[in-house]
């Protein structure tokens, strides 16, 4: 005769509640491990692309990956990086692709964080306490062009020995880049912009964070529209061409449609360019991106322009 079968006794409710807290809890913990475990790469990864975005906005490096210099007569011709005058020369042919080493060598020798207050002074994050990593996670999102010490950063010429310049001797330096950010279509968006030593003509810009959609507002990131940004004015000129300093508009304006039917060949064309196809509210957004966050920059600017 067969010997009875146990049945198993029912899971209770409290077990099942007993199972599911501790299954959520290690999944929580495994995913704080895996987090934790993370942020030191995605910090360094963030630092990298926040240095490459500045040489490319600077025209240190184009948005192939490539370095450059910029010739006698002005051109931007293709450039390699010298290791033992750490520095870069120019190249004939085809030169090789940057390596991500050699982009974090050129950074750290050649850009240098700054902070001006309100009277364009300028002063360094130990003069004011400051710790650069910690100034940046708690302002990135906000914005830095309304703080009581706001940031940029200069580049140091193309020169053996600037590794040991502290980048506040301001005469020396061949651009100033300054963040930029502000509000497109569908969210906020982060950018740098290069001024020549001038305190005025742009060198370059770049706009390295964004939710625009793309082929219409994403285009404010690629080369071909960023390209029309050499050589224009942040000091925006009046009509007439004159320019007051302390009180003229600040930025670049993106039109709607092309510059040479909106303002032709007058003054103001100086200070615009031509915006993207459908993607109008984007480029007003990226208009008043650039005079948000020059503008506080003015009386730095100001001092900038006149002392050079």
């Amino acid at each position: 005769m067969a010997e009875p079968q146990h049945k198993r006794a029912p899971h209770t409710d409290f077990q099942i509640m007993v199972f599911m807290v501790s299954l959520c809890f290690a999944c929580g913990l495994l995913l704080s491990v895996v987090a934790y475990t993370l942020s030191g790469p995605q910090k360094e990864a963030k630092e990298f692309d926040r240095s490459k975005q500045m040489l490319i906005a600077a025209k240190i490096l184009n948005h192939a990956g490539y370095f450059q210099i910029e010739s006698e007569g002005g051109d931007f011709v293709p450039a390699t990086f010298d290791p033992s005058e750490k520095i870069l020369v120019k190249t004939e042919g085809e030169p090789p692709k940057a390596t991500e080493e050699q982009i974090k060598e050129i950074s750290e020798l050649r850009i240098r964080p700054l902070l001006t207050n309100k009277a364009g002074e300028v002063t360094t994050f130990k003069a004011q306490n400051l710790t650069l990593s910690e100034y940046l996670e708690d302002n990135q999102k906000s914005g830095y062009a309304k703080l009581p010490y706001k940031l940029f950063y200069v580049i140091l010429p193309n020169e053996a020995g600037v590794a040991e310049e502290s980048g506040e001797d301001l005469s020396k330096v061949s651009a100033f880049v300054i963040p930029v950010s502000g509000f497109g279509l569908w969210g906020p968006i982060y950018g740098y912009i290069a001024i020549a030593p001038n305190g005025d003509d742009v060198i370059g810009t770049t706009w390295y964070d964004h939710g625009e959609t793309p082929g219409l507002g994403a285009n404010i990131a690629e080369a071909w529209w960023q390209k029309q940004f050499y050589g224009k004015l942040v000091f925006q000129p009046s009509s007439d061409g004159s320019v007051d300093l302390p009180t003229t508009d600040m930025g670049i304006i993106v039109v709607k449609g092309k510059v040479s039917d909106v303002y032709s060949d007058s003054p103001k064309s100086k200070s615009a360019v031509d915006g993207i196809s459908g993607a109008t509210l984007t480029g007003d957004g990226v208009t008043a991106a650039y005079k948000d966050s020059l503008t506080p920059y003015r009386d730095f600017l100001i001092k900038v322009h006149k002392d050079g």
